[in-house]
């Protein structure tokens, strides 16, 4: 009967110091399990020296300074980051002659796309606030950066029938000053709704209620393509998408300051 007792109790002892240990393996397992984050960082770095990125201990100073950005250029940094433990994560950028860290931001938690931007000039940084997102339509918003125009201008989507040679043309926004962010209402148009009409399309810049190149008159700098715009396509709606435009900055077009997958 002794013997009896002792293998009847001997059994639930084992499992129950064998189950804290089972958990402890499940948890470190739980720990350990990797994810990814699409990091995208926008703007333009008007200062005098490059600056280099770092997402927590990772710095992109190598491939030849591919990833590097250079003074008085555009800026689109884009890299698939991965991490296992949650904890804070800093995204920085540094200026590499000062070593001064000229932008800092959290990484966000259990997301997986996230946008950071960066707008240097004259001097200072500069704060993108875009309006609220709107459910019923898009809004798209332009801060037009050249020290040369003091005039108005008109913004406008212009495609050519291949066929027919007839021109479509729609304003996208009309009369927007330089130096200063305006934001539109905007809903996809006819002939401009699709990706397959965005890539014979153009953005075009004029003087405002003239057919005038805006930018030193020259078509050049005031006709861009329109498919890099990542306009919303037919049926989309509640998008806010900033631009920003330099046409006089060597190597610079407008950087989209907003997430997207090019």
């Amino acid at each position: 009967m002794k013997n009896l007792l002792t293998k009847t109790f001997f059994l639930p002892i084992v499992l129950l110091i064998g189950i804290p240990f089972f958990f402890s393996a499940c948890n470190k397992d739980a720990v350990e399990v990797e994810r990814a984050m699409h990091i995208l960082i926008n703007g333009y770095n008007g200062g005098e020296h490059p600056l280099v990125v770092a997402i927590d201990t990772t710095v992109f100073d190598h491939k030849e300074g591919k990833f590097i950005i250079q003074p008085q250029s555009n800026i689109h940094f884009t890299t698939a980051f991965s991490y296992k433990a949650p904890k804070k994560r800093l995204v920085t950028l540094t200026d590499t002659v000062t070593k001064k860290v000229v932008y800092s931001a959290e990484l966000p938690e259990n997301t997986i796309k996230v946008n950071f931007n960066y707008l240097y000039f004259d001097g200072k940084v500069q704060q993108v606030v875009p309006p609220a997102a709107d459910p019923n339509v898009n809004k798209l918003g332009f801060y037009i950066y050249d020290k040369s125009v003091d005039f108005p201008i008109d913004i406008s989507l212009q495609k050519i029938n291949a066929t027919s040679g007839d021109v479509r043309k729609e304003y996208i926004a009309k009369n927007v000053p330089p130096g200063t962010w305006v934001y539109v209402d905007y809903l996809p148009l006819k002939d401009f709704d699709k990706n397959e009409d965005l890539r014979s399309a153009t953005v075009n810049f004029t003087k405002a209620n003239t057919d005038e190149w805006a930018f030193a008159n020259d078509e050049t700098k005031s006709k861009l393509g329109a498919e890099g715009f990542f306009f919303p396509k037919l049926n989309d709606k509640g998008k806010v998408q900033p631009y920003f435009i330099a046409p006089n900055v060597p190597n610079q077009t407008f950087s989209r300051l907003f997430f997207y997958l090019d």
